[in-house]
């Protein structure tokens, strides 16, 4: 590297999950003497169906110096492959004018994939954070695809940092650090639940017309169902199942709605249809919060039921209990906050109430002890970049 440039690190951001992971990440860049970002924002974070997240990217101070719209409309696999051919399309445009030395990404979706892709074909080294994890849908065949065209591999886990050696990745290139969002996680400011329930994001203004605000005396479930993109056809009947297990818990439920991967329409219409027939007062929806918010949702609720990796991965660090419904996280390494459940109510509903019964856990810190960000960081201000070859084993 030339004395006195920075290293411009393109970092991909697709939508709220990999952003509130990434986040402490900008900030170290940020602070970082020979190191410098481009903030590329793609998907649905451009989206109002979605919550227009960027506003959240925004509100914490980051500069954006990119936006991207590759979502295609439909929530299909024909749509989801489109979407992934046109996000390649416009990064590689964007990729050959800003021309950055690393292009960052975490995890696997397919806007992540279009940006590994892409890079990869210009000969731009890729850094790729959360590789060599197990869990269900196309996920698992996209983040195995991304290891195999990133240079720089930043595993959760050692078992992930194993898996990535075993498919001929350079050990020298396998820095097990943790997951960023570990940062954020035990660094956010905490909010009890009257504070929390007061709060803008939350504000009643913001509920279906007549619904009371929420109480902070009493427990509450926090929800998120993803489409399981290899079962796809499916999610309007699972939702539908979740549910009317939760009108049976008959406790307020914050629930938050999809991503955009193929299905997520169908979720949506689920819990439309359901909603005309099986009213549910204490059912409080909304599209997306701050990660500020969110984190103490999981934090403070009395149990998440949940098919998303937050689940497994993240609601340990507070010792949450965690009901993972179906087969999304298959694999996933977990701690014992979490307990499996398929997608028939009953089933749903058992879980839940021994999670509601049993309370809190003893925090595990199962993917990683901060500072995280700061040792990615400092690794991609240093790392060699010198060769973007790549051997099927090394």
């Amino acid at each position: 590297m030339e004395f006195g440039k920075k290293r411009k690190v393109a970092v991909v951001t697709g939508h709220s999950c990999d952003y509130v992971r990434l986040k402490s990440v900008l900030e170290e860049i940020e602070k970082h003497p020979a190191l410098e970002y481009i903030l590329v924002v793609v998907g649905s974070h451009l989206l109002e169906r979605y919550g227009t997240t960027i506003r959240h990217i925004q509100a914490d101070g980051f500069r954006v110096d990119k936006t991207i719209y590759t979502i295609i409309e439909g929530e299909t696999p024909t749509t989801m492959a489109k979407s992934t051919g046109l996000s390649a399309i416009e990064l590689a445009t964007y990729f050959e004018d800003a021309k950055p030395d690393i292009v960052l990404i975490l995890g696997e979706h397919f806007e992540v994939f279009s940006a590994a892709l892409t890079a990869a074909l210009m000969n731009i080294p890729v850094a790729h954070a959360r590789g060599g994890e197990v869990t269900g849908t196309i996920d698992e065949s996209l983040r195995h695809a991304i290891t195999k065209l990133a240079h720089i591999h930043f595993p959760a886990t050692e078992k992930s940092r194993e898996r990535i050696i075993k498919m001929g990745e350079d050990s020298e290139r396998v820095f097990l650090v943790g997951c960023p969002s570990v940062d954020s996680l035990l660094s956010v400011r905490k909010l009890g639940k009257q504070e929390l329930f007061s709060h803008p994001e939350l504000d009643p203004a913001t509920k279906p017309s007549g619904q009371r605000p929420l109480d902070p005396s009493q427990p509450f479930l926090l929800l998120i169902q993803h489409p399981v993109t290899t079962e796809y056809g499916e999610a309007y009947a699972q939702i539908q199942e979740t549910l009317a297990a939760v009108k049976e818990l008959d406790v307020q439920t914050i629930m938050l709605w999809p991503n955009p991967d193929a299905g997520s329409e169908l979720i949506v219409k689920g819990v439309r249809h359901f909603l005309l027939k099986n009213p549910m007062p204490k059912l409080y929806a909304y599209k997306r919060f701050p990660s500020e918010v969110f984190i103490n949702l999981m934090r403070e609720t009395d149990c998440f039921i949940t098919n998303s990796s937050s689940g497994p991965s993240e609601a340990c660090y507070f010792g949450t209990p965690v009901v993972n419904v179906g087969t999304r996280q298959n694999g996933r390494e977990r701690g014992k906050n979490l307990v499996d459940a398929g997608y028939k109510k009953d089933e749903i509903v058992a879980a839940a109430r021994r999670q509601l019964a049993h309370g809190k856990y003893e925090p595990e810190h199962l993917y990683g002890e901060p500072p995280v960000a700061k040792k990615m960081a400092d690794i991609l201000a240093t790392v060699d970049l010198s060769n973007v070859q790549k051997k099927l084993a090394y």
